[in-house]
């Protein structure tokens, strides 16, 4: 990340230089037109008085050529000072993302305006993916209500199934790191532990989307509530990553095969007084209640008036 903020400063730069250049030319050329123009259109009798000169055929030909030189130029200088706006706002967005990210995250959380004063959005996220069929299902169910969510994905289970990854991807669901192993005693074992299971899910990602794929998206596993949780929290945020933990579930991380009534039932405890929803499930084949209670969950939600999005439309 630090390497693409690098990168964007030294574009951007380069890119003023050039439009400063082009500018200065471009002016040169209009101040020796103007000049061309007065003077081939203009001479003095012999009484010393300045006369209005007729131009041939040719002559005209010739000023409009020049003018369109100057047209020419004035669209260049146009178009270079189009990028340069271009490249200002995508800078300016790309430092806006990890604040709008945090800002989300920070609401949802509790810390902020009070939850009666903010808009009613929910971020539907979903844990441990991808599964041989459980996320095929979960994206079936958003594709028919029309919504988005975002995938926090185990690197073992990409590699397993690269083909499901890439159909989150191109349905345009966020995705974000969750772990490469899940294995808690070696991943909290230090924080370099921790950063080789995020670069290890990075790198799975990475195989089967490009190397240009990046994403800021991430979640502990577990969440971030653990004994000394802050060494591990800096670890996360010095590498440029936002994490998330939820304000609201559906419990089915308390047990396989628990019933429809029961997931809606918790969904709703955790989700009253919320209006910035940010909501955990697991697409885990164990979890086929959680598939079968999201349709209710989505029409219930989009009947109080809440917008759906995706962490990755933040992005």
């Amino acid at each position: 990340m630090d390497n693409y903020k690098k990168n964007s400063r030294e574009i951007y730069k380069r890119r003023r230089i050039l439009a400063i250049i082009i500018s200065t030319f471009v002016l040169i050329a209009l101040v020796a037109l103007i000049g061309k123009i007065f003077l081939s259109t203009s001479t003095k009798g012999a009484d010393g008085k300045t006369k209005d000169k007729i131009l041939t055929t040719s002559e005209i030909k010739l000023e409009e050529r020049e003018v369109d030189k100057l047209v020419i130029g004035t669209t260049t200088l146009s178009i270079f000072e189009d990028s340069q706006k271009n490249i200002s706002d995508n800078l300016a967005s790309y430092k806006l993302r990890p604040h709008r990210l945090k800002t989300v995250r920070d609401q949802a959380m509790g810390r902020g305006p009070k939850q009666s004063l903010l808009k009613r959005e929910v971020f539907l996220t979903f844990d441990d993916g991808p599964s041989s069929e459980a996320t095929e299902k979960v994206l079936d169910v958003l594709k028919e209500e029309n919504v988005k969510a975002t995938f926090f994905v185990i690197g073992k289970n990409v590699e397993k199934y690269p083909e499901i990854l890439k159909r989150i991807y191109d349905e345009g669901h966020g995705i974000g790191i969750h772990t490469y192993s899940h294995d808690y005693k070696e991943i909290y074992s230090s924080p370099d532990a921790l950063q080789r299971d995020i670069e290890a899910c990075l790198a799975s990602i990475r195989s089967v989307l490009g190397e240009d794929f990046n994403t800021i998206l991430y979640r502990f596993p577990g969440g971030s509530f653990r004994k000394n949780k802050e060494i591990f929290i800096q670890r996360v945020e010095d590498l440029g990553y936002i994490y998330f933990d939820w304000n609201v579930l559906n419990g089915d991380a308390e047990g396989n095969n628990l019933s429809e009534d029961y997931l809606i039932k918790r969904f709703n405890e955790t989700s009253r007084g919320y209006n910035k929803v940010l909501s955990l499930m697991h697409d885990t084949n164990a979890k086929q209640n959680t598939i079968n209670t999201l349709p209710r969950i989505i029409q219930q939600l989009r009947a109080e008036k809440y917008q759906f999005k995706s962490l990755g439309d933040t992005l």
